[in-house]
Parts: C-alpha cells; sequence; structure tokens
C-alpha cells in the first residue's frame, strides 16, 4: 500500500481525519515504520503547540481545519447548480407571465422583439438612412479631425495643451448644426462633386465624393470630404474639409479647419480667411496672397506662411518657417524654427526647439517683440523603442492577434474577401464603426434598466467589445490583400493576413499619430464587420 500524504498523516495527529479513514491509516501504520515515526513526530508538535497556547496570555481560537475537497463535494457541487438552475428558470417564467401584455416586448425570454427592434433600428441607420447617414458621417470626420489636432498638439507639448482644446470647442461649433439650420447634400461614389461658377446654395453643403470643387458661391456652412479638395468660391460661414489635398483659393467668412487624412498637403492660395484657420497635413501652408484675419495653427512635417495672419501663429512641425507678416506672436514647435529676413513680427518669437541654435532670426527680419528660444526636452515614452521589453512585448502581441485572427477568418470565410476599395469606403466603414461603437453600448444600457433586459444587455456589451478586439485582425486582412493582390496565384489567407496585421501594429506604434491611427483602425475594422453582418441578415431575409 503506498503511503498517505503528509495533510492525511497531520490530519490524524490533529484527531480532525473522519474515522473511515483513520482506521485505514492505522492499519497502514501497524506495518510501516516510517509512517508510524511521522505520526509521532507530528503529534509531538502539536503537544508543544498545545503546551504554548495554554501558556498564553490571551486565548485566540484555533480555526477548524477544512480538509481539501474530495470527489463527493464536486457530486453536491454539480447537483446544486443544477437545482439552482431549475429554480432560476422556473423564477423567470413566472415574472415573465406576470408581465403585462403592454410591456411584454421587454421580455427578452418570450419573443425577442426588442432585439429585433434594435436591429431593425441598426439596420435602417445604416442602409436606409442614406442622407440621415451622410450628415452624421460628416460630422464624425470632422470630429476626427479635431481628435487628430488634439492628439498632435498635446503631444507636441503638455504645456501647450489650451490649444487642443480651443480646436476641440470650435471643431464642436463649426460641426453641430444650429436647430432649424437647412441642409444641401452632394455627394458621388466615383466621380467628382462641383458647385459651378454661376451657382449659389443658401444652405449648409454637405459634399462627399472622389473630389469636391466649390467655384460658386456657398451662403453657409461647408463641409467636404474626399479625394482632391478646391475651394475657389466664396463660403459665407465656416468651413470644415478632409481629404488626400486639401486647396483654398476662395473666401471663407469664418473659420477652417482642414486636413489631409493621408498626409498631402493643406495650402491657402490667395485665401481670405475671416476667422481662424487650423490645418494638418504633411505640409501646411499659407501663400503669398494669402490672408487669415485671426489665429492660425499648423500641424505637419512642415509649416510655413508666406502671407498674412491677423493674430497669433502656432506651427508644429519637423521644419516651421514664417516669410510673411504675423501681427502678434509667432510659437513655434519643431526642430528647426526660421523666421525670414522677409518676416514681419508685430509680437515675440519663441522657439521650442531640440538644441541651441535651432531658432533663426535672419538678418532683416521685424520682430516687435522679443525672441525666446526654448529647448523642449523630448517625451521620456519615445525612449521605449530603444528597449527590449518594448520589442517583445509588440511580438506577443502580434502573435496574439495573428492567431486570434487566423481562427476567425477561419470560422467566418466571408471576411477573407472583405475589401475597401476606395477613400468613400473607407470613411463610409469608420463612420458605420462608430456609430455602431457607441449604438451598441446605449442600447445596452437601456436593456440593462430592466431586470428581465439585463442578460440581453450584458450579451450586447460582450458582443461589441469581441467586434471591437476583432476589428484589427479584419484590417489587416484587408490591407493584407492589398498588398499582395499582384501574386500570379491568389495567397493563403494566412498570409494576407501574416502581413496586413504586421503592418497595422507598426502603423499603431508610429510616434505622434499612433494613437490616431489605432482609432481609425479599429473603427474601419468594426465598420467591415457591422457592415457584413447587416447584408447577411439582408439576404436571409430576402431569402
Amino acid at each position: 500500500m503506498t503511503c498517505p500524504s503528509e495533510i492525511t498523516h497531520s490530519m490524524y495527529a490533529d484527531g480532525a481525519l473522519p474515522p473511515r479513514e483513520a482506521m485505514l491509516l492505522e492499519r497502514h501504520a501497524a506495518t510501516c515504520a516510517a509512517c508510524r515515526a511521522r505520526i509521532a513526530a507530528l503529534r509531538g508538535e502539536s503537544e508543544v503547540l498545545r503546551t504554548a497556547l495554554r501558556d498564553a496570555e490571551d486565548f485566540a481560537a484555533i480555526p477548524r481545519f477544512v480538509p481539501p475537497p474530495r470527489p463527493r463535494d464536486f457530486v453536491v457541487l454539480v447537483a446544486s447548480v443544477v437545482l439552482i438552475g431549475i429554480f432560476s428558470r422556473t423564477f423567470w417564467s413566472t415574472v415573465a407571465a406576470a408581465i403585462p401584455t403592454e410591456l411584454s416586448w421587454l421580455n427578452p425570454f418570450e419573443s425577442g422583439v426588442l432585439f429585433e427592434r434594435v436591429t431593425e433600428i441598426v439596420k435602417f441607420i445604416v442602409f436606409e438612412g442614406s442622407a440621415m447617414l451622410t450628415a452624421t458621417f460628416n460630422f464624425i470626420a470632422a470630429a476626427l479631425v479635431v481628435a487628430f489636432v488634439v492628439w498632435l498638439t498635446l503631444s507636441a507639448t503638455k504645456r501647450r495643451a489650451f490649444i487642443g482644446m480651443a480646436a476641440s470647442l470650435l471643431a464642436v461649433v463649426v460641426a453641430l448644426p444650429s436647430t432649424g439650420h437647412a441642409y444641401e447634400f452632394r455627394h458621388s461614389e466615383d466621380g467628382p462633386v462641383t458647385v459651378a461658377a454661376d451657382e449659389t446654395i443658401n444652405d449648409t453643403l454637405l459634399a462627399f465624393g472622389q473630389s469636391v470643387t466649390i467655384d460658386g458661391t456657398v451662403n453657409g456652412d461647408l463641409l467636404a470630404f474626399g479625394g482632391e479638395i478646391v475651394v475657389r468660391g466664396n463660403v459665407t460661414g465656416n468651413l470644415v474639409t478632409g481629404g488626400q489635398s486639401v486647396t483654398i483659393e476662395g473666401s471663407v467668412g469664418g473659420t477652417v479647419i482642414g486636413g489631409s487624412v493621408i498626409f498631402g498637403d493643406v495650402k491657402l492660395e490667395n485665401a481670405r480667411i475671416g476667422r481662424d484657420f487650423y490645418g494638418f497635413g504633411n505640409n501646411v501652408g499659407i501663400g503669398s496672397g494669402a490672408n487669415v484675419a485671426g489665429n492660425a495653427t499648423g500641424l505637419g512635417s512642415k509649416v510655413s506662411v508666406d502671407g498674412r495672419v491677423g493674430s497669433d501663429f502656432r506651427g508644429y512641425g519637423n521644419m516651421v518657417t514664417v516669410n510673411g507678416a504675423v501681427e502678434r506672436n509667432v510659437d513655434g514647435f519643431g526642430q528647426t524654427v526660421t523666421v525670414a529676413s522677409t518676416a514681419r513680427v508685430g509680437g515675440n518669437v519663441t522657439g521650442h526647439v531640440d538644441s541651441m541654435g535651432d531658432l533663426i532670426v535672419a538678418d532683416g527680419a521685424t520682430v516687435g517683440g522679443s525672441v525666446n528660444e526654448q529647448v523642449v526636452e523630448r517625451e521620456q515614452r519615445r525612449n521605449h523603442y530603444e528597449t527590449f521589453g518594448y520589442y517583445s512585448s509588440q511580438i506577443i502581441r502580434f502573435a496574439g492577434g495573428f492567431l486570434t485572427g487566423l481562427v476567425l477568418l477561419w470560422l467566418f470565410p466571408a471576411l477573407r474577401e472583405a475589401s475597401l476599395p476606395n477613400v468613400m469606403t473607407v470613411l463610409r466603414s469608420a463612420g458605420i464603426g462608430l456609430a455602431a461603437a457607441v449604438t451598441l453600448p446605449v442600447a445596452a444600457l437601456i436593456v440593462c434598466i430592466t431586470v428581465v433586459g439585463a442578460p440581453l444587455g450584458v450579451l450586447t456589451f460582450m458582443l461589441g467589445a469581441i467586434g471591437l478586439y476583432f476589428s484589427k485582425a479584419v484590417i489587416g486582412q484587408i490591407i493584407g490583400r492589398g498588398v499582395l493582390r499582384n501574386r500570379l496565384t491568389p495567397p493563403h489567407f494566412a498570409a494576407t493576413l501574416f502581413v496586413g496585421f504586421f503592418i497595422v501594429i507598426v502603423a499603431v506604434n508610429l510616434p505622434w499619430i499612433g494613437g490616431f491611427a489605432n482609432l481609425l483602425l479599429t473603427l474601419v475594422g468594426f465598420g467591415v464587420i457591422v457592415s457584413l453582418i447587416f447584408a447577411r441578415l439582408n439576404r436571409g431575409a430576402v431569402a
């Protein structure tokens, strides 16, 4: 017979072993000298402990020894779970039967009407409410532009957080329509959207296309998004725009917020801006013939002012250059900040640079105030690119996402063929993803208000979280298919996922823009998942 465990001996020495097991141990100990010696030693230890406790001034109760679980304990546990399940089913059935007929739509255990209504609402928003969705997507795109501005501003300098907050509030005011304000919507999936030179629009215009050209007059605000954006006409209100390239040659009575989503150029050429200008892209330039009446803020690789800024100018980039006139102060954040000999600055010039001497004020430049050079200590978080732990964590992150993505694509083959053929589709998927990311938690909270709807609410939260987690794998598959599309033989979905997900991991870890890339890729991937789900539901309904 094998010797019992040490804990069995200890329980026997303490008198805590059940009678039957104690009898078996005594029979074994009668023939095993080692077990007899161990029991004797344990009894000696127990006696010493009792003596010490007996002589102590303060007596404390010795906790009862709890033996480890035995097979019969698990049987009792399983039986208890089954009984609780039966009781719970009976309880909820009784509650459901007690609900009045008028409130039966809140009961997810009977007809599932609540879930069906939520599904139909989202389906309507995605597929039927075209005009409403497009206006929403334009607002979302403007919010993404502002989010990027805030991200870069806060990344450039924590001490200038007010700039990002001001830009955020300004964009909300610009993008959010006033009560009762009218809209005119124009869009084209594959072609240009234009407003002719002899055309006047007396509403706020929402323009969405591969290219948007405004040569006429818009008596209201203009929200334009697409590939190439050109404004040569007159906009009496505010302008919010984003595209591969943005060129403004006309006049805007309000504020301009413009950005290049693929890091192209944002240029003011012979433009007249009635209030402020906020631009970001690869190159952000205020041309020699441009006039900004208020403040100007530029974020990009190269930021330059050749025209006139009526108030303060702030530039963030590798190279910040002032060749024209700034009526008040200049704040430059970059590797080099240059005030050329042709520049005229009415206030102070402050350069936030990497090292002394990177702020250059050329001979002949006119500066009405002081010149201040400040050396900026770069954020410590950039140093993590030089550590081994950073790369090892990213390898683990890549491996986990790749493996779970493989399982997803294996279970749902339709995701292998998903594609985003143009910028319009990308923006639409991002809008759908953001709408779903907001709608699902709100719907879940509404459902959780009722006791009977709590399970459905929790399920909605879980499905949303799972979709957001898998969104990067889906967008990685789409990117991988685009990269490997010219191969003679179609690559295996594992190869396309590997290539695309690697690109995604690199993009979300880029300095300065990694956070924005992470947000955008997640929303686009989530939008693709939601679109495919509802497309499948529509096909099932038609069938």
